[in-house]
């Protein structure tokens, strides 16, 4: 038998890992392979993409304009966006709803797409808890993560979120565990807090963040 995929495997081919599944405490599985669909044709080069999807990529500029956009508002009128509602499943663009799931997935599409690479399993607490080599520091101080943690409107999380990334190298991290987080932020946002504390935003990132600060910190010791 060939080693070589055919294009039906390519298509079918589970695009989450289970880590990942594990991990969606705000996503449906179908809205988490969407999103990294997605990602995929918005920022993979056409070779790239090949070995994940037949589909096209998206435009050249799409990403860019997204890029620009500094509300979820103004994303929302993108192409971008309009490519990724299309792609996400009809039962999450229900009536019920609707207006916050457009501010959700607009917000969802503008932070991903700063995303340059990813890694598969890898959260964005995770990540800003690696250590820099450097200094030895963590790549975001935990007063900082402090901050990202007491966000309270959707510009100060854009705007916090967006320097998280860049201070990550804006790679290294799971595009669907970055679009849990942010859809875990918008639940909350709306006053519908988990019974299950280890389902809250706070503990979430915080139990990743600390995690991967402790590893170096005992090796220090």
């Amino acid at each position: 038998m060939s080693d070589v995929e055919t294009p039906e495997a390519i298509e079918k081919e589970d695009i989450l890992t289970e880590v990942e599944k594990k991990s969606l405490v705000a996503l449906k599985l179908d809205e988490a392979a969407a999103v990294r669909r997605w990602w995929q044709r918005l920022t993979l080069t056409p070779q790239e993409l090949k070995a994940f999807t037949l589909q096209p990529p998206l435009p050249r500029g799409v990403r860019a304009v997204l890029r620009r956009c500094d509300s979820a508002e103004a994303a929302m009128l993108t192409q971008g966006f309009r490519e990724l509602w299309a792609m996400l499943p009809d039962a999450t663009k229900q009536a019920d709803y609707r207006d916050e799931k457009l501010q959700v997935w607009s917000c969802i599409a503008l932070i991903t797409a700063e995303l340059r690479e990813e890694k598969k399993s890898a959260s964005l607490a995770l990540r800003l808890g690696q250590q820099k080599e450097q200094t030895g520091k963590p790549l975001m101080s935990e007063l900082r993560f402090q901050q990202l943690l007491s966000c309270r409107t959707p510009e100060e999380f854009i705007q916090r979120l967006r320097r998280a990334l860049a201070l990550a190298d804006k790679k290294d991290i799971s595009v669907v565990l970055l679009a849990s987080v942010i859809s875990l932020w918008w639940r909350e946002h709306r006053g519908r807090l988990s019974a299950k504390p280890t389902q809250r935003l706070g503990f979430v990132l915080a139990n990743d963040y600390f995690a991967a600060t402790s590893r170096y910190s005992h090796r220090s010791d």
